[in-house]
């Protein structure tokens, strides 16, 4: 019999020395902490996580083979654990958020973090229904968002997506403008920020410009025609995206 507040844990990761690291934290840190397993890669995890049913997987994103965490997730019949990505690079936060992920650590992981990331887990399951909320998430390949992750310097800067005006693409970065008149600079593409946010009332009306539809004040008309936004912004709308973003509005 499981005793109270004991959790298991899996870990998935093909570089055995962050294995040994992250278990050994777990082992002398985390009393409240049972790693089951340690799986190289993750078609092996696959075959197995379903019978171990742990309360945690520990899953690195880049893994030798065809298969990486991301594609492991979308292969289970069903995600009844909850997820913390570990990884080096800093490159995946914003697609480990759509699959509901409780925390991203950065690798070399540290006890602090790895202590901070299990008490999210608990105070999770303390929530009503955790797993179920977790389960609908992942099969619908994103996660029910409040905030949205940008990764910085220092580590992930947490914003609202109510703050967010628009995004506005600039090559391989985003200009992000927010209610407070600040503007943040993500090194992620205009594209990512369309396909992550698209589902929470954003609108691409431009190879640029991806609009939150709750901070559009007018629509000026003309051949694309204009918007012009809560804070002031006047920005274009594409030919194309017209007859489209109407059809929203209207």
């Amino acid at each position: 019999m499981r005793r109270p507040g004991h959790l298991t844990a899996v870990i998935v990761d093909d570089d055995a020395f962050s294995c040994f690291h992250l278990s050994d934290i777990i082992q002398h840190k985390m009393g409240n902490v049972e790693v089951l397993a340690i799986y190289s890669s993750a078609e092996d995890a696959l075959e197995n996580i379903q019978k171990l049913q742990p309360d945690i997987v520990f899953l690195d994103v880049e893994m030798p083979g065809g298969m990486n965490g991301f594609d492991m997730l979308k292969k289970l019949p069903a995600i009844n654990f909850d997820i913390i990505f570990t990884t080096a690079h800093d490159y995946y936060a914003i697609r480990a958020i759509r699959f509901a992920a409780v925390d991203y650590l950065l690798k070399p992981i540290e006890a602090t973090t790895l202590q901070e990331a299990v008490s999210r887990v608990v105070e999770k399951r303390n929530n009503a229904n955790p797993s179920l909320w977790q389960m609908e998430v992942v099969s619908q390949g994103r996660a029910r968002l409040d905030n949205l992750a940008i990764p910085t310097m220092e580590g992930l800067l947490f914003i609202g997506l109510q703050e967010i005006v628009y995004c506005e693409g600039d090559d391989k970065y985003t200009k992000i403008y927010m209610t407070d008149k600040k503007m943040i600079v993500s090194s992620r593409t205009l594209g990512v920020f369309e396909d992550l946010l698209a589902a929470y009332n954003f609108f691409r009306i431009h190879k640029s410009y991806l609009i939150n539809l709750k901070h559009l004040k007018k629509y000026l008309r003309g051949e694309g025609g204009q918007v012009i936004m809560t804070d002031g912004s006047a920005l274009d709308v594409s030919r194309r995206k017209k007859e489209d973003l109407l059809k929203i509005v209207s």
